[in-house]
Formats: structure tokens, C-alpha cells, sequence
């Protein structure tokens, strides 16, 4: 596929972004977590696990009625370990709090082509125009933000997979990984039974998204082992977030003024599944409950023992819309306390094309979105959120 083409479909992405956030009501406050607790669903997965056919379809139809009318739910008894989600938490701590800087600066960003490494809140922005005074719950800095996040990003390895992977695998750009061109790590040295929690949480959790692609499925009236072939070694960048308290004399204290984490977005993969700490932020852009045809932010609720889940752009193409990949953000809630949150943005084999399924298009429903190369798509979405004075890649 032409790279105007993956522009054009990143264009295509961003316009998209920017036509929901203009029906934002600018004068609307975010809806509380307990406010919002019924528009974000929570569905019991435990049934879809050992279950019947029948409870593996009904568990598919309501993630298949979330994603047509918020794109977000939260998923309980899913599977992944009390001890694997402490324990990559944990780590997270370790790695934004006990790490040297200098230790960092080694796995920095801009080593890497693939994103993979230390990522500093000011070398990224993923919509640099937040912040502005058209929203009332964003400090306004009278300049563009700059996100308060750090990351620690990485993706998918043969050694990683609990099913040993099939030797096939390509990263973003189509090549084969290989020194220099892949993940980076702090070694063992600098943070003892890092990489081993990693491990951990990151092969429960991709087999957790197996097994949730084939509910997708099931949910879209196709058979369960439809995505099957395509997630063989499929891409999974995964990061650790850490949104740091602020100090207690900012501004930005003020109950309506927090400082902006992560700036809004769709993700670009099938879907996401987010791990979190207990200090709430995440965001999601949604109807007004005014039924005014405007929308407001709403706050995602804590709910313990649970997964995230939200549709992201290659749902929303595959489905040619039916599914939407929501908008969110992150806003630090409790700007007295760290948050940390852990991501996991589950692709398909990153050589395989995205395209419309036969059963979303006919001739009153025509294919609104082209085919696209998953890997090429991410890579420069991904590339889009380089500041401009950072563009190397």
C-alpha cells in the first residue's frame, strides 16, 4: 500500500477526531465516575470462558450492544491473575520511580524507529491542541499542553507468547526483528524481575485478547475463529503510564482545573485493554445526557478487580462504522495522587490488510474506509505524535 495512502487514512482519522470533539458542549463539566457508572457498561466474562455456546453468545451480545452505543466497557472475572495485574503495577513504580535517569535516557524514544523504549512526557503529544480555553475542565496554559504521562513502551515477541509464536511475526514496517530493531529493556541488573512481570501480565493478557476477538466475532454474527488466522503473532504494543502528582502550590489544583495526562484520542488497533491503579482519569466522549445532541466528557469508573475495554480504528473500519472507535483522555482526577495504567493495544499480524467485512456493506451501507496494512497504519499514526522539532523517524 502507497504511503499517500496511510496518510490519507491517517487524515481521514484525524478529521474524524476533530468532527466528534466539535459537538463537545464546552460549558458542560465532565460527568462523575458515579454519575456515569450505567453508560460504561460491565459485563461478566466468566461465563464465555468454560460456558455453553449459548452463554459465549450472550456474553458476545453484550459486548456487541456496548460497541454500538459507547464503544467502552469494563470486563469482570476475565482471567488475567490478582498477581500478574499487582505485579506489573508494580513494576511500573519501579521503573518511573527507581530507575536512573540516566538508565533511561538509554532506552530513550528516539533510539528506536518502532516507538519502543522510555518515552518522556514532553517528547510526545498526541493532540497538541489540548488545553485550549475551549475546555473548562483543563487548566489553561495559554499554549498547547504538554502532557504530564511518561511511558515505557513494548510489543510483541515470539518470547512473550504462550503459545511460543510461529517464527512469522514482522514489526510495524513489515521487517523482521532482529538487534536494534525491536524491544528494548532495563536489565536485569538495574531492576531485578522486571522483564519476568512483564512476561507475566503481558502472555495473560494477549491471550485474553484472543479469546475477546472471538466474542467480536460472535457478536458480529461471523464464526468464532473468523480473526483467528490473522492473530497468529499479532502485533501488541503494550506501555506503563505514570501521571505524577502535582505540587500541592499548582494552580492546576483547582477542583475544575486539572492538568491534562494523555490528550484526546481514538486508539488504532482493534481494541484496548487497560489495566489501571485506583486513582481515576480516563475519559471518554460521549452523548449528552440532555439529549441535546451535544457531548460531554464523561469519567470512566474505578472498578476494582476489572479490564477496560474500548473499540479502536480497526473495529470501527472492519465494522465500517457500526462499531466507534470513542474518543478519550486522560485527566488526573486526584491530582494529589500518582496514577499508573497499563495499555495493551491489541493489532492483528501487522502484514495483514484491514478491510470492510462482507456483512457491514451492501448497497444502502457502501464501504466508507479503504483497505490498509495494519503495521503501516499504527506506524505512522504513531508518527503523527512526534513533536515536529522530534520528527527523526
Amino acid at each position: 500500500m502507497s504511503q499517500t495512502s496511510i496518510q490519507d487514512s491517517v487524515r481521514v482519522a484525524k478529521q474524524y477526531l476533530e468532527t466528534r470533539l466539535k459537538a463537545l458542549d464546552s460549558s458542560s463539566d465532565t460527568a462523575s465516575a458515579s454519575d456515569s457508572a450505567g453508560r460504561v457498561p460491565l459485563i461478566d466474562l466468566g461465563p464465555s470462558f468454560n460456558g455453553s455456546d449459548g452463554s459465549k453468545r450472550a456474553v458476545a451480545a453484550q459486548i456487541d450492544s456496548a460497541c454500538r452505543s459507547v464503544g467502552f466497557f469494563q470486563i469482570s472475572h476475565h482471567g488475567i491473575s490478582a498477581k500478574a495485574c499487582q505485579g506489573i503495577l508494580t513494576q511500573a513504580r519501579r521503573f518511573f520511580h527507581d530507575l536512573h535517569r540516566s538508565k533511561k535516557e538509554a532506552l530513550h524514544l528516539h533510539n528506536s524507529t518502532l516507538f519502543r523504549g522510555w518515552e518522556p512526557n514532553d517528547y510526545t503529544a498526541i493532540r497538541p491542541d489540548d488545553g485550549k480555553k475551549d475546555d473548562p475542565n483543563i487548566k489553561d496554559t495559554g499554549e498547547k499542553a504538554v502532557e504530564t504521562k511518561e511511558a515505557f513502551n513494548w510489543g510483541y515477541e515470539d518470547a512473550l507468547d504462550p503459545m511460543g509464536g510461529d517464527g512469522k511475526y514482522v514489526e510495524l514496517d513489515g521487517e523482521r526483528p532482529g538487534p536494534g530493531h525491536g524491544n528494548v529493556w532495563p536489565s536485569e541488573k538495574d531492576l531485578p524481575g522486571f522483564h519476568d512481570a512483564v512476561r507475566d501480565y503481558y502472555g495473560q493478557v494477549l491471550q485474553l485478547a484472543r479469546h475477546l476477538f472471538r466474542l467480536f466475532a460472535l457478536g458480529l454474527n461471523l464464526p468464532a475463529d473468523y480473526f483467528d488466522g490473522l492473530m497468529t503473532h499479532p502485533g501488541g504494543i503494550a506501555r506503563l503510564l505514570y501521571y505524577p502528582a502535582q505540587a500541592v502550590d499548582q494552580p492546576a489544583l483547582n477542583a475544575s482545573h486539572k492538568s491534562l495526562g494523555l490528550g484526546a484520542h481514538t486508539d488504532y488497533e482493534c481494541f484496548t485493554l487497560l489495566l489501571a491503579s485506583e486513582n481515576p482519569g480516563l475519559e471518554i466522549l460521549a452523548p449528552s445526557s440532555d439529549n441535546s445532541g451535544s457531548s460531554q466528557w464523561v469519567s470512566v469508573p474505578v472498578r476494582p478487580d476489572c479490564l477496560t475495554v474500548n473499540v479502536a480504528d480497526f473495529l470501527m473500519r472492519w465494522t465500517n462504522g457500526i462499531y466507534r472507535s470513542t474518543v478519550h483522555r486522560v485527566i488526573n482526577q486526584d491530582p494529589t495522587k500518582e496514577r499508573y495504567s497499563v495499555p495493551f493495544f491489541f493489532s492483528i499480524n501487522y502484514e495483514e490488510k484491514v478491510e470492510t467485512l462482507p456483512s457491514c456493506a451492501d448497497e444502502e451501507s457502501k464501504e466508507k474506509f479503504p483497505p490498509i496494512c495494519a503495521g503501516e497504519y499504527v506506524l505512522e499514526r504513531l508518527r503523527a505524535t512526534l513533536k515536529k522539532e522530534d520528527v527523526t523517524a
